[in-house]
C-alpha cells in the first residue's frame, strides 16, 4: 500500500505566498467595516446636551458618595468632632447637577433613552428619593420630555 506524501485539504507549506496582496485584502475588508459602522450615533451624541447632562451627574455623584466615605471614615476616628461640612458643596453640587439633568431635554432618540435608562436606575436604586423627594423634580421632567418629544419628532405641545 502506498503512503501518503502529504495531506490533499491542506495545501502545500512550500508555496509562495504574496504578503502584498494578503495585506492589501485585510487593509480593504478593515476599510469596508469601518465604512459601514454608523457614525450617526457618535455624532448624535457629541450634539445632545443630555450626555453632558447625564456626565455630569455621575461625576457629581462620585464626588459626593466619596466625601460621605470620608466623613463616616473621620467619624470613626475622631467622633463627633469630625468635620461634617466636608460633604455640603458636594452636596449642593450634585443637587445642582441633578437639577441640571431634569430640567435637559434630549435632542436626539438615544440622548432620549439614555436619559430614561439614567433616570430609571436611579429610581431602582438608593437614590430613588431624588426623584420622590424633591419638590418640582416630576414638572421638570415632564418640560424636559416634552421638549424632547418636539425636538426629536416634530410634534408640538
Amino acid at each position: 500500500m502506498t503512503e501518503a506524501d502529504r495531506v490533499h485539504s491542506t495545501p502545500p507549506t512550500n508555496a509562495p505566498i504574496d504578503t502584498k496582496r494578503r495585506r492589501f485584502l485585510s487593509v480593504a475588508a478593515g476599510g469596508a467595516v469601518a465604512a459601514a459602522i454608523p457614525t450617526t450615533v457618535s455624532t448624535a451624541a457629541a450634539a445632545d446636551p443630555i450626555f453632558a447632562a447625564i456626565y455630569g451627574h455621575r461625576k457629581a455623584q462620585a464626588i459626593h458618595s466619596a466625601a460621605i466615605d470620608e466623613l463616616n471614615r473621620l467619624e470613626r476616628i475622631h467622633g463627633d468632632q469630625a468635620d461634617g461640612g466636608i460633604t455640603e458643596k458636594p452636596c449642593h453640587d450634585e443637587n445642582e447637577a441633578f437639577g441640571i439633568l431634569l430640567g435637559t431635554a434630549a435632542t436626539t432618540q438615544q440622548g432620549l433613552i439614555a436619559k430614561l435608562e439614567y433616570l430609571r436606575a436611579i429610581a431602582q436604586g438608593k437614590e430613588a428619593w431624588m426623584l420622590d423627594e424633591r419638590e418640582g423634580t416630576a414638572l421638570d421632567l415632564i418640560e424636559s420630555f416634552t421638549t424632547s418629544i418636539s425636538t426629536i419628532w416634530g410634534v408640538q405641545s
